[in-house]
């Protein structure tokens, strides 16, 4: 009978597995991940168990009674060795597997930046339950916090040590925040909330320097020749794919596991999704896309594929950050868009902010709107949005009342 391998058991590799019997297949499904914990979510992990008092069963996506109950094998403590394409096993530290079909869910890892003083005490990184659960330990007894990098992890760790009134300093090479993932409208709104709450910026800002001549981190020396105070910080400068090592197998990488629109590598029986995979998308580029969404998009379309089940189409790329007291929600490409246009009042700190390119929707970003992103999501994935001429004189009535005008 047909065997299933996953390597990774984050958001995507378990969303396979489980999709997999979902969709009627009944043959062997194993999950193998090099982690000691269940899987668990991660985006909690910056934002409410950061600050909280719970253990890492709070963060439990799949126990061992849910693989269990599925007839799913789940091996932790696992290290893939090898991949033999031609026998079809894979060599791991518990022994050879043999698959006939290899699902590649490999997630991505912190960007690292070579900075003298990155080995000191109070250095950290966020990205795996145990980098959170050091970082927990560590912000309660920090008396002043540094994050190296504006996006999203960078900003949402902001926020919760600001919750915890512990003073904040966010260091960005750019000249804003969120400067590849938010519009410059939604970038400065943002910036206003965060300094609202007593988070300072420091943009056009290089870090030369971590200094520390206890063995703690005590500053952080910037391009500029200033200084930043701050006895914990955090990196949070973006994420390379993992999978580099597929190419010693004969497999493809480019930033990301290279995978067609069916996201499988040249191998047929191999199949690459989520953040470690470059895949071709709906206009014929090469994309690699981060986020919870785009994981769970590819697992649904891999297990109907190798269930034999209709594939549905894939998604509209969705992310979301919750900070500084703000949802903010995004759809569609942001990469793609020439002109921008605000929907509603500022002043209700609930508001779209929409992109265009040749009078077309491309994206959409809700502030504390999720009604909205709804909408915005429908728009993008039904082709149906007003074009820019007829939408623009009557964007302050607010997206959802603009539509509705029109219909």
């Amino acid at each position: 009978m047909n065997s299933i391998i996953i390597i990774g058991a984050g958001h995507g590799g378990v969303d396979v597995a489980f999709g997999l019997r979902e969709r009627g297949y009944t043959g062997p499904i194993t999950v193998l991940d090099k982690s000691s914990f269940v899987p668990y979510e991660r985006p909690p992990m910056s934002k409410s168990w950061i600050n909280g008092s719970g253990g890492p069963e709070e963060l439990t996506l799949r126990g061992h009674e849910a693989f269990a109950s599925a007839n799913i094998d789940l091996m932790l403590e696992c290290e893939l060795l090898c991949i033999d394409r031609e026998r079809k096993v894979v060599e791991t530290s518990k022994g050879n597997l043999t698959y006939s079909t290899l699902v590649l869910a490999l997630g991505s890892s912190p960007r690292q930046l070579r900075l003298s003083g990155s080995a000191l005490a109070g250095m950290h990184h966020l990205h795996t339950l145990e980098q959170a659960s050091a970082l927990r330990d560590d912000l309660a007894c920090a008396t002043s916090v540094g994050v190296i990098g504006a996006g999203f992890i960078g900003l949402e760790l902001a926020s919760s040590a600001a919750k915890r009134g512990l003073p904040v300093t966010v260091m960005e090479t750019a000249g804003r925040a969120m400067p590849r993932t938010a519009s410059e409208f939604t970038s400065a709104y943002m910036r206003n909330r965060h300094e609202a709450n007593g988070t300072t910026f420091r943009f056009n800002a290089t870090v030369q320097e971590v200094i520390g001549p206890s063995g703690r981190v005590e500053r952080i020396k910037l391009s500029d020749g200033s200084y930043v105070e701050a006895d914990l910080v955090v990196q949070g400068v973006g994420a390379i794919a993992n999978g580099s090592w597929i190419s010693d197998f004969g497999l493809d990488f480019d930033n990301g596991i290279l995978v067609d629109s069916t996201l499988r590598t040249k191998d047929t029986a191999i199949f690459a999704i989520g953040d470690c995979a470059r895949f071709v998308d709906d206009e014929g580029g090469a994309t690699r896309l981060e986020s919870i969404g785009n994981a769970a998009d590819h697992a649904r379309r891999v297990s109907a594929t190798i269930a034999g089940t209709p594939v549905p189409a894939p998604d509209v790329p969705w992310f979301w950050t919750q900070q500084a007291g703000v949802r903010l929600q995004m759809a569609g490409r942001i990469d793609r868009v020439e002109e921008w246009l605000l929907t509603g009042a500022v002043e209700s700190n609930a508001f779209s902010v929409l992109g265009w390119r040749n009078g077309k929707l491309m994206y959409g970003e809700s502030i504390n709107s999720p009604s909205d992103h709804v909408t915005i999501r429908k728009l993008l994935a039904e082709n149906t949005a007003p074009t820019l001429s007829v939408l623009r004189p009557i964007a302050e009535m607010g997206l959802k009342a603009a539509i509705k005008s029109l219909a």
